[in-house]
């Protein structure tokens, strides 16, 4: 294997990353601590800087693409969500609720809600086209590190630094109340910082702190 490109300039640590829908372009999310977030958008094919979007507060530590592509949101540690144009870089809104660091992003696949993973400790579901919060998900012991739907997006995933995974239902509309738990599993010797579904949605990885990656049925 050979690096194919390196792309520079970035102001801070790359905490996240993620390509568009036709893989032409990349997103990456960083920014200075205390100072301010970037995105940088990248063209694949030359590594040239399309833009870079910039409006948050502090570092960005999370990314995720709408499933049609359109809908780029980032989380920073100013503990804002941003809804950008992915098209054009335009800022479309601010998500408020958390008061910590937004570690991890996940959009339903019918792109509908969007869920949100937080040191303080909740995961929030967010409707997309509004703005609004639909409910938050509060089991959690410590800071949460990831968040994934299944790819029914009937059921949603998280895990952080109680080295638990929950898994809840989730319905269509998300409304407060009515997104059960399901499941509340120790599953690592160390934070949790990965939850990831394979594309069939009968298998979950999770990667942790405790050097290890396991298989979920």
């Amino acid at each position: 294997h050979s690096v194919v490109r390196t792309l520079t300039g970035h102001r801070g640590n790359v905490n996240a990353a993620v390509f568009s829908a036709d893989g032409s372009q990349l997103f990456a999310a960083a920014g200075e601590p205390g100072l301010f977030g970037e995105v940088r958008q990248w063209k694949v094919a030359d590594g040239s800087l399309v833009r870079t979007l910039e409006g948050h507060k502090d570092a960005l530590y999370s990314i995720a693409l709408s499933p049609d592509g359109k809908i780029l949101a980032t989380g920073s540690y100013d503990q804002k969500i941003k809804l950008w144009k992915a098209e054009t870089g335009e800022e479309i809104k601010t998500l408020t609720g958390h008061n910590g660091c937004v570690f991890d992003l996940a959009f339903r696949p019918d792109g509908k809600i969007l869920a949100s993973a937080s040191a303080n400790r909740t995961v929030k579901l967010w409707d997309v086209a509004t703005g609004e919060r639909r409910d938050t998900l509060s089991q959690s012991l410590k800071e949460l590190y990831a968040v994934a739907f299944s790819p029914d997006g009937k059921r949603l995933v998280a895990g952080g630094v109680d080295n638990r995974i929950r898994v809840w239902q989730i319905t269509e509309t998300a409304a407060e109340t009515s997104n059960p738990i399901l499941d509340s599993k120790f599953a690592h010797e160390g934070a949790i910082l990965n939850l990831i579904f394979s594309p069939d949605g009968k298998t979950l990885l999770s990667s942790a702190e405790d050097r290890t990656i396991k298989l979920w049925d």
